[in-house]
């Protein structure tokens, strides 16, 4: 990574140029701002580090555990997996105690969580549905997150997500392991539990938008994803929609579409409405797949038709990220669009109807490209 931010590099410099600071702050401002960007530099580092350390040390506890795995019971299998587990995530919980090895423990801590949900999967080769066992297992799958909820919710948003996320994963244990129910009823509640948790969320954060609400609107970002996940399983799996489940997975992507252009437009703070609108970067890529695919498989409509509806999220997506200015979006949607004239170009067999579409497209955007105004108001 470069050594300097050099979009604050350039604006420093432009604003010296112009008589606005002098060169004194200038340097001053360079100085801070080449600091600021290596730290932020060594964070990244430092995360990606840590992840591939933790892999590591996952595949450490994989190989020594099939070295005597052979000549354990399955239950000892199971309490090997449980206790390794626990050993992780309170390392990871005393590094991330130490300012230098937060993220480092943060990260430990979330692999430790989830050798612990793959451990109580195991625990079904050891604790037969009904048993004894098997409600203890369940009962603590029940009882972890809700123990570890406080001290995820205190650490980094990053932590936020991963344990929202995880507690799906350990309330369907429980249902599975202490209750017994089958796969339909599970996802049932399933279902429930992140409505509610949704709507509380959102009362949470609607309520006080504009006093930093990051870690809520974490847990509800993370929320809907697992509603989209949920919505999949709920149509494909328990309703048998088959190719119609594309149809709520659709209206799940228009709000969530719809809560990220309301969280802009009412966050009055600029980084903190730069990231939420960031977020309208994934949500395009995904409702380009979503559109392209309702058209191809639910409606059978032909090519050009689910091409234009694909091609049209894209394109909303580029013009509003233009309007708001969010680089990631303009970034993501041009993305969106390249990839549905790839797909709808291999898709013809005719090469003279991909080229010809291909070559209209390649009009609008350079026709877009002409309207975006690069000129300052002072004309530089």
């Amino acid at each position: 990574m470069a050594r300097r931010d050099r979009g604050v590099e350039r604006a420093v410099h432009r604003w010296a140029r112009k008589g606005l600071i002098d060169e004194a702050l200038a340097h001053a401002l360079r100085d801070e701002a080449r600091s600021e960007h290596d730290a932020d530099t060594l964070r990244v580092g430092q995360l990606l580090t840590a992840v591939t350390g933790a892999v590591a040390l996952f595949l450490a506890g994989a190989l020594f555990v099939s070295q005597t795995w052979p000549s354990l019971s399955e239950s000892a299998r199971t309490t090997v997996l449980g206790v390794l587990s626990a050993a992780i995530w309170l390392l990871g919980r005393v590094l991330s105690s130490r300012e230098r090895w937060t993220r480092i423990g943060e990260v430990i801590q979330v692999a430790g969580m989830a050798l612990a949900a793959f451990a109580l999967v195991y625990s079904d080769n050891a604790w037969g549905e009904g048993s004894l066992g098997a409600r203890v297992v369940g009962a603590m799958a029940l009882v972890i997150p809700i123990v570890l909820g406080p001290l995820a919710w205190k650490s980094s948003v990053g932590m936020v997500a991963a344990h929202t996320a995880l507690s799906l994963v350990f309330a369907a244990l429980f249902l599975d392991r202490a209750l017994g129910l089958d796969f339909e009823a599970i996802v049932w509640v399933l279902d429930g539990l992140v409505l509610v948790a949704l709507v509380v969320l959102w009362l949470r954060v609607k309520d006080r938008w504009d006093r930093g609400v990051h870690r809520d609107l974490v847990a509800l970002t993370t929320g809907l994803y697992a509603g989209l996940v949920l919505v999949f399983f709920t149509g494909a799996g328990v309703l048998d929609w088959d190719e119609g489940t594309i149809w709520a997975i659709d209206v799940w992507w228009l709000g969530m579409v719809g809560l990220t252009m309301w969280g802009a437009a009412h966050t009055p703070g600029d980084a903190e409405r730069d990231v939420i609108e960031t977020h309208m970067a994934a949500c395009v890529l995904l409702g380009t797949f979503f559109i392209g695919f309702t058209g191809a498989e639910a409606l059978s409509v032909p090519a050009e038709a689910w091409a234009i509806g694909a091609a049209a999220v894209g394109a909303a997506g580029l013009f509003w990220g233009l309007r708001v200015r969010n680089i990631p979006t303009v970034g993501a949607s041009t993305l969106a669009l390249i990839g549905v004239l790839w797909v709808y170009a291999m898709d013809q067999a005719d090469a003279g109807v991909a080229a010809a579409a291909m070559a209209v497209t390649a009009i609008l955007l350079f026709w877009v490209a002409s309207r975006i105004r690069t000129v300052g108001p002072d004309g530089g």
